[in-house]
């Protein structure tokens, strides 16, 4: 694993939340404008980074029965992850909505804007290409079962349902769509479309790097008390037991090599906007993203040295 790409992508990453600060510092972040931000990050820039995802490879033969199965993958241990790690917050005893984020920071992590370039430069094109499938069964986890413990707050009504039909989710349904079909969308929507994704990222660290001076300014205390919880499942506990779970079936070769390097990334930058948007603060969200990002730049080189 090339640690230098490691450390200049977090430091990328870095520079454009500290990019954020700075604006936050110079200009009043209304709810106004965060609403917008969440708007076009969730309704425009995170689609079309789906759909770029699909428009970039020729979906044929192995590579699409390969993709298939590394979205399969994705859908299980995303799903796998939130229960293993409800099941650690209800042994600590960890309660009620802020169990819930727990359970949520700890179990996803930024398999897109981190995980898929760190891919495609260590294992090419076509680890880049199943870097982002892994991401898509991310996306869909995130906005059907995520968005359900966001708002169902212990209840269940039909209402709750409507979230899960999104944009990103129908996105990836017309990307699969697509897909399957064979379809080649003309070069002027591609190029439009790839437009837009690389909107994705840098709004998204640029919308987290907005919220840190308010919180700052509040007198807030930043660190809360559980902050090693997330922190150590999402970077070290789940990555080792991918690790050993995929060593039990036999499976390995660079393509499972992948697989775990992509759960051992940071928190998620989307949980922030989701935070923001299905509940009373975020502040929470971003102490993580912040404190797991930093450190991933020890355990990320840690995980890839014990895959040699």
């Amino acid at each position: 694993m090339d640690i230098q790409t490691v450390v200049s992508t977090i430091i990328v990453m870095g520079l454009m939340i500290a990019t954020g600060s700075l604006f936050a510092l110079r200009v009043n972040v209304t709810s106004e404008v965060k609403s917008v931000l969440i708007l076009l990050i969730l309704n425009i820039a995170v689609p079309a980074v789906i759909l770029n995802g699909v428009f970039s490879v020729d979906l044929t033969g192995d590579a699409l029965g390969e993709a298939g199965l590394i979205f399969g993958i994705s859908i299980v241990y995303h799903t796998g992850a939130l229960v293993f790690v409800k099941i650690l917050t209800v042994l600590l005893k960890i309660r009620s909505m802020f169990g819930k984020k727990m359970m949520i920071l700890g179990a996803l992590g930024n398999t897109g804007f981190l995980g898929i370039p760190l891919a495609a430069t260590i294992f090419g094109p076509a680890g880049g290409f199943l870097a982002a499938i892994f991401d898509a069964g991310l996306s869909l986890t995130v906005y059907t079962v995520v968005i359900y413990l966001l708002q169902a707050e212990g209840k269940f009504h039909i209402s709750q349902l409507k979230a899960v039909i999104n944009m990103p989710v129908i996105s990836i349904v017309i990307g699969m769509i697509v897909a399957l079909s064979g379809f080649r969308p003309p070069g002027m929507m591609i190029q439009f479309v790839e437009m837009l994704a690389a909107l994705a990222a840098p709004m998204a660290m640029l919308y987290v790097g907005m919220l840190l001076p308010p919180l700052i300014k509040r007198g807030r205390k930043v660190l809360f008390p559980m902050l090693w919880f997330p922190v150590t499942v999402r970077l070290l506990v789940i990555p080792l037991i991918v690790m050993l779970i995929l060593s039990l079936f036999s499976f390995t070769g660079w393509t499972a090599q992948l697989i775990v390097l992509q759960t051992a990334m940071p928190a998620a930058m989307i949980t922030a906007v989701l935070f923001s948007k299905f509940t009373s603060e975020e502040e929470t969200a971003i102490v993580t993203i912040f404190a797991s990002t930093l450190l991933s730049l020890v355990t990320i080189p840690f995980i890839a040295w014990l895959l040699i």
